[in-house]
């Protein structure tokens, strides 16, 4: 389990982390979500004891990671797939991270399987593809069998085969019951893999809780309809609490109402529907939502004038 409590780091004037608390359970792939900028990567390395914070506690399975004594045992970690020695090969690279923790020599070889790199094992990392150095870092994580988990990025540069690879592989280590922090800026994969997020932005919290939760937060979706008799389907699914989003000749479409709903009220009140769809909005638009004011850099659709 990881647990922030009233986290606040700070450098110099600049405010990067702003009484941040929120816990990872185990048991679930926790995708930990926020814009550039948003301080993800500065809670990472204070949860791994790479920053200290100014203010707050960072604890990992019930204490900070500076006081674990074999911490690949407990605690592992992909922040930067390219920070390894370029002239090591993948094999003594993770060599010497064991041994670092007094793993046995036999475990490297079993990570290099498991990630599917044994076969370019004895290649060195700085002639590693970002997709090859993205399983190293992986295999790297794993090296010491840990309860706890963090990835930064893990899928960038892997092919479909390596993404999905990796979001049905993180899924099996939390239904073992691990602790399983991703963070990562692609939310189509964010939501295949993960079950609760966390949402960060300007340092500061946003929300946090499970996918399908925060998506009904941010209104769910709209159900659209066809009907003969749209003006009277909608004065009664209106006086149910149904609103319009938009309405033509014979549809519309309506949210705060659910289509199970609608087809029961038009049924009692005879009305025909034609047409009945539910239209569900994705993780991606949740998040743009909560984070519209957060963001560092914002674009405009709008076109330019000559």
């Amino acid at each position: 389990m990881i647990q922030l409590e009233h986290v606040t780091k700070k450098f110099g004037n600049n405010v990067a982390v702003n009484d941040l608390s929120f816990t990872v359970a185990p048991g679930v792939v926790t995708g930990f979500l926020g814009p550039n900028g948003s301080g993800k990567s500065t809670t990472m390395r204070m949860i791994l004891g790479l920053d200290s914070p100014t203010k707050g506690t960072a604890i990992v399975n019930g204490k900070p990671y500076r006081q674990i004594q074999r911490p690949l045992r407990e605690v592992g970690a992909l922040l930067d797939a390219k920070a390894v020695h370029p002239g090591r090969s993948a094999r003594n690279h993770l060599l010497a991270m064991a041994a670092s923790n007094k793993i046995p020599a036999s475990r490297v070889d079993e990570v290099l399987r498991l990630t599917g790199i044994d076969g370019v094992a004895k290649r060195k990392a700085g002639d590693f593809s970002l997709g090859m150095s993205q399983r190293l870092g992986i295999a790297g994580a794993l090296l010491g069998d840990p309860h706890t988990l963090l990835f930064d990025e893990p899928v960038n540069g892997l092919d479909p085969e390596g993404i999905r690879w990796v979001r049905e592989f993180f899924q099996s280590l939390a239904h073992e019951g691990r602790t399983v922090l991703v963070s990562s800026h692609l939310m189509s994969e964010m939501s295949l893999m993960a079950t609760n997020i966390i949402v960060i932005g300007k340092g500061a919290l946003i929300a946090q809780g499970s996918i399908d939760d925060i998506i009904s937060a941010e209104g769910g979706g709209t159900v659209s309809v066809r009907s003969p008799r749209l003006a009277d389907l909608i004065a009664t699914l209106s006086a149910h609490g149904a609103h319009v989003v938009s309405s033509d000749a014979d549809t519309a479409s309506l949210s705060g109402i659910t289509a199970e709903t609608v087809g029961d009220l038009a049924l009692t009140a005879g009305i025909a529907l034609y047409e009945l769809a539910t239209h569900r909005i994705t993780l991606e638009d949740a998040f743009m939502d909560l984070t519209r004011s957060s963001a560092e850099y914002t674009t405009s659709n709008e076109k330019s004038s000559s």
